[in-house]
């Protein structure tokens, strides 16, 4: 850890939102909609994260921001490619009420909608990359959601009082892993012209 690794992180967040922006002025693709809805969310969890530390962690709208984090960006490389993507941001939905109303439940619906949409993320761009219908530079943004996936399941589960990794060492891996996880993204949605879909 060094000093002000927080801010950090928001720039990597920020630098998520413009690459979305850049991808739908080029196309007006709602995949990039959903991307750049889905790193506004992380940009004020990061925000929250710099300016109050763990506290807001306890905030109200963190695990629907959490959640619509991955859930967004998983939709939107969906959208990238198929017309199926409603169906998906139906899911997302749904988990949402479902952590809305769940209660002591709540997590479970949050760590379904971290789990599922980490897979799509990491695995969609591969198939379609094999299937020769995107550039094989989208591999990055199958880093992306693998550094995604770990950082979203250890705050999910730290959140819902059942940590997957002890809780100092999840302090300790928050920030790198939040700021790679959307510096990676970012890198990777540039580079695969969203996909192929904002070319």
């Amino acid at each position: 850890m060094f000093p002000g690794e927080e801010w950090v992180t928001v720039i990597s967040a920020f630098a998520l939102l413009v690459v979305s922006a850049m991808l739908y002025s080029r196309a007006r693709h709602v995949a990039a909609i959903l991307w750049a809805i889905s790193s506004l969310c992380f940009l004020i969890i990061t925000i929250a994260l710099a300016t109050m530390g763990l506290d807001a962690l306890q905030l109200s709208a963190t695990p629907y921001l959490g959640s619509l984090y991955p859930g967004l960006l998983a939709t939107g490389i969906i959208a990238s490619r198929s017309e199926y993507w409603k169906h998906y941001l139906a899911f997302v939905v749904l988990m949402l009420i479902l952590i809305a109303v769940g209660g002591e439940l709540a997590r479970i619906p949050r760590v379904l909608v971290h789990s599922i949409s980490g897979l799509i993320i990491v695995f969609l761009p591969l198939i379609l990359a094999a299937r020769k219908q995107v550039s094989a530079t989208v591999i990055v943004v199958s880093v992306g959601g693998l550094l995604i996936s770990v950082g979203g399941l250890a705050l999910a589960t730290l959140m819902a009082g059942k940590p997957l990794l002890p809780f100092e060492t999840v302090v300790f891996l928050l920030h790198p892993l939040l700021f790679l996880s959307a510096f990676v993204m970012a890198a990777g949605l540039y580079a695969s012209k969203g996909l192929g879909c904002c070319e």
